[in-house]
């Protein structure tokens, strides 16, 4: 069975299972060149069924995330009709009807059937020839179901938490072989996703965006300064039982007005870290009330893309896995699992997460005849280019690596990447003014062997996300001392990616030549990508990236080309 997934929101993206084997996914800001594109994902779904070699005539059943019509940027403060009718009501029901679910069913059902969402996607999808049935699929289901088949896990708790979808903002179930059991849900109202996305908003950074930026600016504040504040804001989240209760009495862009009391003369770094204990320490009393006997759990949701909040749960849990890119770029692959799952084909587990194009020796070519020679020097090296990126590295280069199949999700892993020496924090400066102009707070990220992921790090249980830059942890003393440009400096946590031969041979062989170099198991790791722009995706996308940047160097397949 030939299953399309489509999210047609917030970073739109696309998916192909074949027989529950997960075979591309694609977001549409890599296709375009524009960051966090949403709507209807045209451009990826012609592209994952490319990779593919899936005809759009063989498509048995698309998989669509989110029944409602799913809420854009763009429309963040202003969403249209009918998704504005929530939003509207809100302030006409009584608050403790709002802090239940009881409303939510009718509202999304009525607002999917008014919408035309059916129709427009039939249209979009006939057009481009894919006349498979269509399957609308809830959105904290699609989380769900993206966390429990994707983690490979045969029976687990399962926790969904965001912002909102469908009116709900978070969720347990229980996941067991095929099936899912809902437990209790969250209503929007709620949200502990929508608070920490208003916390963003009111720092005067982007909403849907930037809340990690919050999160890394927390450890910066002294927690003396914080704590009465703190105790404050608590108050505005109630656990009671199985469901956080919002007691702040306001919703959406209400809660701006709060917070110009509640913070009234509180520095920006403390407002950080009041933010992040709240979130951190509402999750954990919500996760003891329903994590009963279970000793594995998967997550999924945008509010796990935060990565400090995730550590905890391994000093929870035996096993746990965390939905890598666990936001809404996520739910293609949800929807898509689940429907493969309701006919009775288990999904693969998440595997690596190059699930992109692998572009022809042809196609780099045809980009690097955009390069003016006079100033840079073009070279073939062949199949050692590899090893010769970790001796650039050991002299000091700052290098863009261009290698097979681009990676999905929010996390550059080593194929579209830009490495560093971690050793010497004067690397930090150096790559922001080159290329990365990333705020002074926020901290690069370590790619490192898996044979010394645990001398670098402290561990409490292994889990297949470490591979994806989803959980932070923090720093050993080898790591303060070799690792620094790639560690937070505020508490010396990093979120590494952890490689193994199996996963990356080509990139596994670059650090570990590095290692036989400098006795270093790790290479700094970030994006390779302009302020403002997706991860590159393409050759050309990559050398329009080198020449409007200072880099060093670009290894691109077997070419390395140096300023």
């Amino acid at each position: 069975m030939k299953i399309l997934g489509i999210h047609d929101g917030h970073t739109a993206t696309a998916c192909v299972l074949d027989n529950g084997k997960l075979k591309a996914m694609v977001s549409e800001e890599r296709i375009w060149h524009e960051k966090e594109k949403g709507g209807f994902p045209e451009g990826a779904i012609k592209e994952v069924l490319s990779i593919s070699g899936i005809k759009p005539s063989e498509i048995d059943k698309v998989a669509v995330a989110t029944l409602t019509p799913p809420l854009l940027p763009e429309h963040f403060n202003d969403p249209k009709f009918p998704r504005n009718l929530y939003q509207s009501l809100y302030k006409f029901i009584h608050k403790s009807i709002l802090q239940g679910d009881s409303y939510v069913d009718p509202i999304v059902n009525f607002v999917h059937k008014i919408s035309r969402r059916r129709e427009e996607i039939e249209r979009r999808l006939r057009e481009l020839g894919i006349k498979g049935e269509i399957i609308f699929v809830e959105h904290h289901l699609a989380h769900a179901s993206s966390a429990f088949f994707g983690s490979g896990f045969e029976r687990s708790l399962v926790l969904t938490l965001d912002g909102a979808g469908d009116g709900i903002s978070g969720t347990y179930y229980v996941g067991d072989g095929l099936k899912l059991e809902l437990k209790g849900r969250i209503s929007a109202y709620n949200s502990l996703g929508e608070f920490y996305t208003r916390i963003t908003e009111y720092l005067g950074l982007k909403p849907l965006s930037h809340e990690y930026k919050v999160m890394g600016l927390a450890p910066y504040a002294e927690p003396k300064y914080g704590e009465e504040v703190y105790k404050k804001v608590r108050k505005f989240f109630e656990v009671r039982g199985d469901r956080i209760i919002n007691k702040a009495g306001v919703y959406k862009r209400d809660y701006l007005k709060v917070f110009q009391k509640v913070f009234y003369k509180v520095r920006f770094d403390v407002i950080g870290y009041v933010a992040q204990k709240v979130l951190e320490d509402v999750v954990f009393e919500w996760v003891d009330n329903v994590k009963g006997d279970f000793d594995t759990v998967a997550l999924g949701g945008g509010v796990f893309m935060n990565v400090k909040l995730n550590y905890g749960f391994l000093e929870r849990f035996k096993r746990v896995f965390v939905m890598p890119s666990a936001g809404d770029e996520s739910i293609a692959y949800g929807a898509a699992a689940y429907v493969s799952a309701q006919n009775g084909i288990k999904p693969e587990p998440i595997g690596t997460l190059y699930l992109g194009r692998d572009f022809s020796e042809k196609e780099i070519e045809e980009a690097l005849s955009e390069i003016d020679e006079r100033k840079f020097k073009i070279e073939k090296i062949g199949k050692d280019i590899h090893e010769y990126v970790a001796d650039l590295l050991v002299k000091g280069f700052v290098v863009a690596r261009f290698y097979g199949r681009s990676e999905w999700g929010a996390r550059a892993l080593g194929n579209r990447s830009i490495l560093a020496d971690p050793r010497s924090l004067n690397v930090v400066s150096r790559i922001n003014r080159m290329i990365k102009h990333r705020d002074f707070w926020m901290p690069f990220a370590p790619s490192v062997l898996d044979e010394d992921f645990e001398d670098y790090f402290i561990v409490p249980t292994r889990s297949k996300s470490e591979r994806y830059m989803i959980l932070a942890y923090p720093a050993k003393p080898r790591a303060q001392r070799e690792l620094p440009a790639s560690l937070h400096q505020g508490d010396f946590t990093g979120r590494p990616q952890v490689v193994f031969k199996e996963d990356n041979p080509e990139y596994y062989s670059l650090i570990k030549r590095f290692k036989e170099k400098t006795g270093v198991g790790a290479v700094l790791n970030t994006s390779f990508n302009l302020h403002g722009y997706p991860i590159v995706y393409s050759p050309k996308q990559a050398i329009f990236t080198l020449l409007n940047s200072d880099l060093d160097a670009l290894a691109i397949g077997e070419y390395l080309v140096i300023r």
